[in-house]
This record gives C-alpha cells, sequence and structure tokens, in this order.
C-alpha cells in the first residue's frame, strides 16, 4: 500500500515539516503586519487626545479643530464619558450609544481594540480626560483593500512558489534515498536466490553507501565461502578416493590369490596400512581444522622448553635427513628458552615445517632451524634450500588443500592442510607464523610466540 512505502512516508514527513514552517511564517507575518499597522493608528489617536487635553477639560473641542483631526487621521471620531454616553461625534454605524455601550462595554483605564464585522474596518480606543472624569476617544478606520494585496503580493506568492520548489526537491530528495534502498534490497532478493554475483551501485559515500558496502563485502566473502567449500568437498573426495581405491584394488588382488608366497602378502598388506594412515590422518586433518575454525581446539597453556623441544626434533627426524642426504644447522642463540603454549600442539607446528623443509630440500643441501630472540618473543626460524615459492603463491599458501606444485601427487605430499593447521595453532597459542621465499633460493618459515621467565 502507499502509506507503507518508503517514498510516501519520506515524502510526508518532508512536506509535513514545509508546510508547518510555512503556516508558522505567515501566520507571524500576518499577525506582526496587522499589529503594526494597529499599532501606527493608535499613536496617531493618542497624538490627538494629548493635541486636544486642554480643550477636554472644558468637555468640547472646537467645531473646526476636531473637523481637522478627523481629515488629519483619516477616521471618524467621538467621544464618549464614562457612562458610555456620546459626547461630540458620532459613531458611523451604531443607531444609539447604548446600544455600542451594551456591546463594547470596557475599562476606561486600557486602550482597547474593537475588529467590527466587516474585515477593512477597526475601532480603537484611548482613554482620556473629560472635565476631569474618566472617558474615551473612539476612532474608526477604514482599511484600505490595499493593503490586504499588498501582503499577499509580497509574502503569499513568494510563499506559494517557495513551497512548490521545496516540494520538487523533498521529491528528488525521496526518489534519490529511496532508490538506493530499494537497489540495495534488489540485490539481496537476487542474491537470496541464489545469484551470488549481485552486487549493489548504491555505494555513496554516506549511511546508505556505507550499507551497500558492507552488503558488497558480505556477499564477496559469503561467494568467498561457498568457492572454497565446493573445493574442500572436491579435495577431500579426491583426498579419499585415492587410497580407498588402492585399499579396494589390493584387497582384491589379494583375494584372488595374486601373492603366491608370505613375502608378496605381507607387501600387500604393508600398502593397504600405508593407504589406511593416509586416510587416519587425513580425517585428523580435517578434524583439527573443524576445531580451529569453530573455535573449540583445546589449548593447554604450560610452560614449553623450545630449546627442548628443537633437540627432540632434531633427533626424531635425523633417519629421514640421511634417507636424502640432508644436513641440518641447529642453532641457539639466546640464553631465553621457555614460552606459554601446548607442547604437543607446538611440536605438531615443528613436524610440519619440517617435514615440508625435508620434502623440498634437494639432496645434499641444508636444513635450518634457528633459535632466537626478538623484543618480547623467541622467534623460531625453519628454512630450507629447495625451489622456493612464487611471490603470487605466497598468501594462498595458508589455504586449505593449496599446494604450489599442481602437478605434484598426493602420494608425494600430505594431505594439504598442515600449514593451515599450523598458522590456527600458533594463533590459538598468542603466537604468529609467517613466511619468506624466493624462487631457486629456498623458503623461510618464522614462528614467533612470547617467551617467559
Amino acid at each position: 500500500m502507499i502509506t507503507r512505502s518508503l517514498l510516501f512516508r519520506q515524502l510526508f514527513s518532508h512536506m509535513a515539516v514545509i508546510l508547518f514552517m510555512a503556516l508558522t511564517l505567515s501566520a507571524s507575518v500576518v499577525y506582526y503586519a496587522h499589529q503594526n499597522n494597529n499599532g501606527d493608528l493608535t499613536i496617531k489617536l493618542r497624538n490627538i487626545a494629548t493635541f486636544f487635553s486642554e480643550d477636554l477639560k472644558t468637555g468640547h473641542i472646537p467645531d473646526r479643530e476636531w473637523e481637522l483631526a478627523s481629515r488629519t487621521t483619516g477616521a471618524v471620531l467621538w467621544l464618549e464619558d464614562n457612562d458610555g454616553q456620546i459626547i461630540q461625534g458620532s459613531p458611523p454605524f451604531y443607531s444609539n450609544a447604548k446600544s455600542y455601550t451594551l456591546r463594547n462595554s470596557v475599562d476606561y483605564t486600557k486602550q482597547f481594540l474593537y475588529l467590527t464585522e466587516s474585515q477593512n474596518t477597526v475601532i480603537i480606543s484611548v482613554p482620556v480626560l473629560i472635565k476631569d472624569e474618566p472617558g474615551r476617544l473612539l476612532a474608526y478606520y477604514q482599511i484600505s483593500p490595499f493593503y490586504t494585496k499588498m501582503i499577499i503580493r509580497s509574502y503569499f506568492f513568494p510563499v506559494i512558489a517557495g513551497l512548490m520548489a521545496a516540494f520538487l526537491f523533498a521529491v528528488l530528495l525521496s526518489r534519490r534515498l529511496t532508490r538506493s534502498i530499494a537497489d540495495i534490497a534488489a540485490a539481496a532478493k537476487r542474491f537470496s536466490a541464489g545469484d551470488y554475483t549481485s552486487r549493489t551501485r548504491a555505494t555513496a559515500k554516506d549511511e546508505i553507501g556505507t550499507l551497500g558496502n558492507t552488503f558488497n563485502a558480505m556477499a564477496d566473502a559469503i561467494l568467498h565461502t561457498q568457492q572454497t567449500r565446493r573445493t574442500f568437498f572436491s579435495n577431500i573426495s579426491h583426498e579419499l578416493k585415492t587410497p580407498l581405491s588402492c585399499v579396494k584394488a589390493t584387497t582384491e588382488a589379494l583375494i584372488d590369490g595374486i601373492a603366491v608366497n608370505e613375502q608378496e602378502r605381507t607387501h600387500y598388506l604393508e600398502r593397504i596400512l600405508a593407504e589406511t594412515d593416509r586416510m587416519s590422518r587425513l580425517v585428523h586433518d580435517i578434524m583439527d581444522m573443524e576445531h580451529l575454525e569453530s573455535d573449540q581446539m583445546f589449548i593447554k597453556q604450560e610452560q614449553l622448553d623450545v630449546a627442548a623441544l628443537l633437540l627432540h626434533q632434531a633427533d626424531k627426524i635425523e633417519p629421514l635427513l640421511k634417507k636424502k642426504n640432508i644436513s641440518l644447522l641447529l642453532r641457539i642463540e639466546t640464553d631465553k628458552r621457555y614460552a606459554l603454549g601446548d607442547a604437543d600442539r607446538f611440536a605438531q607446528v615443528l613436524d610440519n615445517l619440517l617435514s615440508n623443509a625435508i620434502r623440498h630440500a634437494p639432496s645434499g643441501s641444508q636444513i635450518g632451524l634457528i633459535l632466537s630472540e626478538e623484543t618480547q618473543c623467541l622467534q623460531l626460524s625453519v628454512s630450507d634450500q629447495g625451489e622456493g615459492i612464487a611471490n603470487e603463491d605466497l598468501p594462498l599458501i595458508w589455504e586449505r588443500f593449496y599446494r604450489v606444485d599442481k602437478s605434484r601427487t598426493r602420494s608425494l605430499g600430505g594431505s594439504g592442510l598442515g600449514l593451515s593447521i599450523s598458522r590456527g595453532l600458533m594463533e590459538a597459542m598468542g603466537g604468529t607464523i609467517s613466511v619468506e621465499s624466493k624462487k631457486e633460493k629456498g623458503t623461510i618459515f618464522k614462528i614467533h610466540i612470547p617467551w617467559q621467565k
């Protein structure tokens, strides 16, 4: 309905304010113009009463002077005593003084104005002393219609023109406001119907524009979430499909009797176990991601001996280093070695960074594991001398299932969730993790975590 339209309500509110102000101003102008005109007439009559004060002491004003005063003021004059009896002059439209007195009973000590039934006449009274008795001098004025026309020409016509201009301005302003809101509503409606590319053009630098920009930002975030979700499920399907296919094929082969001896049978069973472990790691990584994103990951806050954890990790990866002919440079360059966090989760982050470094480091190269001190925190660097990461790929390595080398098979790497989980774990422990890399010159991952005494 039109009464529920935002355009109508905006237009109605604007016009109500404009009309109220116009009517108030009109009434004020008319009132003050009328008062000023009557005030001028009253002053004239008072001046006449002062001029005749000596004559009034005798109770009679000479006829010639009386006629001259009437011409000067442009009014019909007459005198009344305390009882309302006419002493000199006569009212122009009353048949007798008694009728006039009954209709106009007044206090003679005050000045009064009497508007007649005609809109263009006025009677003014001022108190005087007649033979030392209270009385009054009255004047009947006939206001020229020119005065009313002058007010209309000088005020009401401009007011009407102003009202019309204000109405047009209110229409334009209301339409502009409602058009922006309607555009945002239409974009939201299309978006809710499944058009995730829908955006609003109402992005001006005002409150409505802020709303439009917020909607567009929200739409971008939802679209990114939808795309990430589709990519996530696609990757999960691929990650699970490959090991399941391998397990199924190997199991069917065993059932068909492909293993001719116990050694071959053990080989096939080990392959099944390896693929099962791979799926199990993937499931655990997915659970960790879910817990981190939903803020349900339990992180213990305990004192960590970071230096001892590094030594433990160095011993743990020694067989992998020998297998690939890689050396490890372990340096502890600070006497501060304690931080607050979860030892198991911190070791999980180190496992992931070191396994990535070993995977990418060429044979005969060196991996660096260095603990140093920065302002109020410990810095742990894990570096390799591998192929490095391109600048355009650096911001993307933290995304789930992202791989810099698209041609590398899943069997040669992890689940693709390790770096994303590592960043989430470090942030949960109050630390940060960052990366620096140059193509063909290697990669350095840096962990910062507040140290404790």
